[in-house]
């Protein structure tokens, strides 16, 4: 629903699929814990709100932008997107 792709393009899902991979791995690294994580017990964590929002807008912007050039555009990271995960870090040190 986030992409505004319609249910029926089949030959979407495939690459939808390595684009929500693709999230996911780098917001495993940026973190420094794997998506999704599990507690102190073993048990599963949920995904929190904002790494869920953080991940469609990294998917967002991957499957509009899916050239390896911009010819002729200025573009910039959306501060969103480490803002969101910023708080779910882990080892970063002093």
């Amino acid at each position: 629903m986030h992409l505004r792709v319609e249910e029926s393009e089949t030959a979407e899902n495939e690459p939808l699929q390595s684009l929500i991979d693709a999230a996911a791995d780098y917001v495993a690294q940026y973190i420094g814990r794997p998506v999704p994580w599990n507690d102190d017990a073993g048990d599963p964590v949920p995904l929190p709100a904002s790494v869920k929002a953080a991940m469609l807008l990294i998917i967002g912007d991957m499957y509009a932008n899916r050239e390896a050039r911009f010819v002729g555009t200025i573009q910039t990271d959306n501060p969103a997107v480490f803002n969101m995960l910023h708080f779910y870090r882990i080892g970063l040190g002093i």
